[in-house]
């Protein structure tokens, strides 16, 4: 099993929203995310498949929805690589920052 961190690069966007296109177990999905200045938390879409899940640290994100097969088949999950920080933030998630997201392939 291979975990791969996929790369955001919130700081160079500079945008509340923004979308990549990683591949994850072969096939490329396209990942959109948006920054809700209310919540002061992240939500992404998958495609057209999954819609406005919310990022949260510890938790396999796509577990929920293991029904869907045009989804990713592995996990997909924020951890946290330094500080204290509970949740991934605007200035503390993406490339070499406190949290990052990780996919492990099945």
């Amino acid at each position: 099993m291979a975990t791969i961190e996929i790369q955001l690069d919130i700081e160079q966007r500079g945008s509340g929203y923004f979308e990549i296109n990683p591949t994850l177990s072969g096939k490329s999905y396209k990942m959109n995310f948006r920054w809700s200045a209310r919540s002061l938390s992240w939500s992404f879409d998958i495609d057209d498949n999954l819609k406005g899940v919310k990022l949260v640290n510890g938790i396999d994100l796509l577990e929920p929805y293991q029904y869907n097969e045009d989804l990713p088949p592995g996990k997909l999950g924020v951890v946290r690589n330094k500080g204290t920080d509970s949740k991934p933030g605007f200035f503390n998630f993406g490339i070499d920052k406190e949290m990052t997201l990780v996919y492990e392939e099945p």
